[in-house]
């Protein structure tokens, strides 16, 4: 911090020379800089530079505080203004919350056998796991869907309405949003049924 500051001073030393300056901030560099009983010559120097100038230190709360008096100053409420004590309906203070499931998928290609992860995640932080060997070898990105689209049908079959998913394969997520070109003909049929469960 007292780098940046130093940094700072050295291109606005024009204006720094003219005017007071109040150094709004949480730390206080200056008097860090200052209150060292040894200086080493780096900060000897920051504190030689920093006597030139007068800096007036001011706390970030309290630049908070003095912005909200300031506003209620020059917005002042008028004489004839009257509280009101009539609520709005009762509905206003009510709002549906969806809890929101994480899905993690994963799917993976040996020279023997191909297979998918899946992870859910509760709104409540509990983790549900299921791992499942692919029936026939395929490749790594047709793997990865089939891990979509197998983790997809698990979360219809538990009635979860709200889901974030997500999945190590930017092709695949790519293809998912529409950024990237479904190219390969083996690919479009497992990413149109992905796209169909997503929906």
């Amino acid at each position: 911090m007292c780098l940046a500051l130093m940094f700072t001073i050295q291109k606005l030393r024009h204006y720094m020379h003219a005017y007071i300056i109040h150094l709004v901030t949480k730390a206080d560099p200056v008097k860090y800089v200052m209150s060292k009983p040894v200086l080493t010559e780096r900060l000897a120097k920051w504190a030689l530079l920093l006597n030139q100038y007068e800096i007036i230190y001011v706390p970030a709360k309290a630049v908070k505080g003095q912005t909200l008096a300031n506003f209620l100053a020059d917005h002042p409420i008028p004489a004839n203004w009257k509280i009101s004590y009539d609520l709005p309906d009762k509905e206003v203070f009510y709002i549906d919350i969806f809890l929101t499931w994480m899905m993690f998928f994963d799917g993976s290609t040996r020279e023997d056998v191909a297979g998918a992860e899946v992870v859910f995640m509760s709104p409540q932080r509990q983790i549900l796991p299921y791992s499942l060997q692919l029936s026939e070898l395929c490749s790594n990105n047709v793997a990865e869907y089939q891990a979509l689209i197998i983790s997809l049908q698990i979360a219809i079959n538990m009635g979860i309405t709200t889901l974030e998913v997500f999945g190590d394969s930017k092709l695949i997520i790519n293809q998912l949003l529409t950024e990237y070109e479904v190219r390969k003909d083996d690919i479009f049929p497992y990413f149109r049924l992905a796209t169909q469960l997503l929906l």
